[in-house]
């Protein structure tokens, strides 16, 4: 599961963002990307891009990248290079590898990862 929190102070400054990834079974979820002010994951603009290396049971590592429910593909370049149509990219991966992440939204606009 993922889980995207926007926190906002008083003064309007200083907002952070949190994309959160749970594992099946896993009790809590782990922080996956966080951003300080950037407009994602609010009330401007709620859309929001973010992935995690997470490692199998069987010990391989994968790229599990997710969007909102907007984002029409998303696609991986660097480190990892793959893509996928939908909010949703897995992709095979080495312990370590880093990937930048591009999301492409309903109506053609683009939208980097959180980091």
């Amino acid at each position: 599961a993922w889980v995207c929190t926007r926190a906002e102070t008083w003064r309007g400054e200083g907002a952070r963002v949190l994309a959160q990834f749970r594992t099946p079974g896993g009790v809590q979820g782990a922080v996956a990307a966080k951003a300080q002010d950037v407009p994602a994951c609010g009330e401007r603009d709620p859309q929001v891009l973010a992935g995690v290396l997470w490692k199998s049971e069987g010990g391989h590592w994968y790229l599990l990248a997710a969007g909102g429910p907007d984002t029409e593909s998303i696609a991986a370049t660097g480190g990892i290079s793959d893509s996928a149509d939908g909010n949703l990219l897995t992709a095979k991966a080495e312990q370590g590898a880093r990937a930048e992440l591009t999301g492409t939204l309903d109506g053609g606009r683009t939208i980097g990862g959180l980091r």
